[in-house]
C-alpha cells in the first residue's frame, strides 16, 4: 500500500452459532506486515437484534355502516339486533420465516373503540376468536371477554357457528324507522369527524390474544355492533364519519434486542345515516308550517322591495289632441228637403261646381236656402 492510501474490508458473519441471548459479537482485527511495526490488535463491536418475519393486515366486513331506528337506553338491550348494525373485523398475521414457538410471550392485539369521548357506547364487542397461533385446529382465548351486557346471540350466526359454516354475508339489516327527526342544516351536513383512539376522540378496550406458535398464519375474528343510539343522539347532523380500529403485535419478554417489522396495521369504516330510514320518516308537520311562513315573509318582502322601487305605480301618457268641430243648427224651414215637400220641385245641386263655403266650411246660402248664384248663373265659389 502506498503512503496515505485506505481499504475497505467487509465481515459477513454467519448466525449459526447466535443464540436468543447474544445481544453482542466481538470481532478482533489483527494487522500482520513484514515491516518492523509495532501493530496491535483492534476490537470491533457487533449489536445483535433478532428479527421477526412477521406482518400483520387487517379488513373490515363490511366496510360501510348505516345507522338508524330509535334511541334505547342500554337497559332495553335484549338481543345483539336491538344494537344496531353487524360488523366484522378480520385480522391476520403472516410468518415469512420458520415455524416459531413463543411460550406465550408474543400477543395479538387489537384496540376496539367502545365508547366515544363523552362515555356513551360505540361499537359493542359480541365475539372475539383467535383461529391458528396455538397449534393444529385450536382457537384461542382472548381477554377481556367481550359481551360486557350478556346479549342474546343472534340465532343464525350461532347455528353457523355451530355447524362449522363460513359467514355468509346477507343483506344489510333495515332497523325500524325512528319516530322522531329533525332537520339538519347543509353547513353541519359537511362535517367529517374521524373517532380514533389515537387523537383521543373514542375510548379503546384492547383485546390481547396469546400466540404459543404458529407457522404460517394466524387470523383473529372479532365480531361487533354498531351502537345506532349514540350515533342518533350524537351525530345525526354530520355528513360522515371515520372509526378507526388499530391492530399490532407485543412480546412480552426479557430480550431487549428483539425487533418487530410490519407489526402494526389500521382498519378503516366509513359510518353514514341511512338515507332509506332518512326518506321513510318523511317531514313533520312543523317543519312545513316554517317553510310555509319563511316563504311568506320572502314574498312580502319581494312586494315591499318592488312597491319602493315603483313597480305598482300606474303611467299616464297625455290625450291625444282630437279635432273640435262646432255645429250649427240649421231651422227646418230652411232645409231643402222641407223646401222640396213644399213645393213639390227638387232641387238638384250642380255637383261639378264648387259650392262657396264660410268660414264655418259650410255653402253658403241664398235667403231661399238656395246656393247663391253668381251673374252666369252658377253658384258662386267658395272662399276660405
Amino acid at each position: 500500500m502506498k503512503r496515505g492510501a485506505q481499504v475497505t474490508f467487509y465481515l459477513i458473519l454467519s448466525t449459526s452459532g447466535i443464540t436468543i441471548e447474544t445481544t453482542e459479537l466481538e470481532v478482533e482485527l489483527l494487522l500482520a506486515t513484514i515491516s518492523e511495526q509495532e501493530l496491535r490488535p483492534v476490537s470491533a463491536r457487533a449489536r445483535v437484534f433478532i428479527e421477526l418475519p412477521l406482518s400483520i393486515t387487517g379488513v373490515a366486513i363490511p366496510q360501510q355502516l348505516f345507522f338508524s331506528g330509535v334511541v334505547r337506553g342500554e337497559s332495553a338491550m335484549r338481543s345483539e339486533r336491538d344494537v344496531g348494525s353487524k360488523v366484522k373485523y378480520e385480522v391476520t398475521v403472516s410468518n415469512h420465516g420458520q415455524s416459531l414457538s413463543t411460550l406465550g410471550s408474543a400477543f395479538l392485539n387489537i384496540m376496539w373503540p367502545h365508547e366515544i369521548a363523552n362515555g356513551k357506547w360505540l361499537q359493542y364487542p359480541m365475539r372475539v376468536e383467535l383461529e391458528g397461533g396455538q397449534g393444529p385446529r385450536q382457537k384461542g382465548l382472548c381477554s377481556p371477554r367481550p359481551n360486557a351486557l350478556y346479549l342474546d346471540v343472534d340465532s343464525r350466526d350461532r347455528r353457523q357457528r355451530e355447524l362449522g359454516q363460513p359467514e355468509q354475508p346477507g343483506p344489510r339489516e333495515q332497523p325500524e324507522p325512528s319516530t322522531s327527526w329533525w332537520p339538519v342544516s347543509s353547513a353541519e351536513k359537511k362535517k367529517n369527524i374521524t373517532l380514533d383512539c389515537a387523537r383521543g376522540t373514542a375510548n379503546c378496550v384492547v383485546f390481547s390474544c396469546p400466540l404459543y406458535r404458529f407457522d404460517r398464519a394466524a387470523v383473529l375474528h372479532v365480531w361487533g355492533r354498531l351502537w345506532n343510539s349514540t350515533f342518533l343522539e350524537e351525530y345525526s347532523a354530520v355528513k360522515s364519519l371515520e372509526v378507526i380500529v388499530r391492530a399490532n403485535i407485543t412480546v412480552k419478554s426479557s430480550i431487549k434486542n428483539l425487533l418487530l417489522t410490519d407489526a402494526s396495521t389500521v382498519i378503516l369504516v366509513m359510518v353514514y345515516l341511512d338515507p332509506v330510514a332518512v326518506v321513510a320518516e318523511g317531514v313533520p308537520w312543523w317543519v312545513i308550517l316554517l317553510a310555509l311562513l319563511a316563504g311568506l315573509l320572502v314574498l312580502a318582502l319581494l312586494v315591499l322591495l318592488m312597491w319602493k322601487m315603483g313597480f305598482f305605480t300606474r303611467a299616464w301618457y297625455p290625450e291625444a289632441a282630437v279635432p273640435q268641430y262646432h255645429m250649427v243648427k240649421v231651422p227646418r224651414e230652411d232645409r231643402q228637403q222641407f223646401k222640396e215637400e213644399k213645393t213639390g220641385m227638387i232641387l238638384r245641386n250642380n255637383w261639378g261646381s264648387t259650392r262657396r263655403e264660410g268660414p264655418d266650411m259650410y255653402p253658403i246660402l241664398a235667403g231661399d236656402g238656395q246656393p247663391e248664384l253668381g251673374p252666369d248663373g252658377h253658384p258662386l265659389p267658395s272662399t276660405a
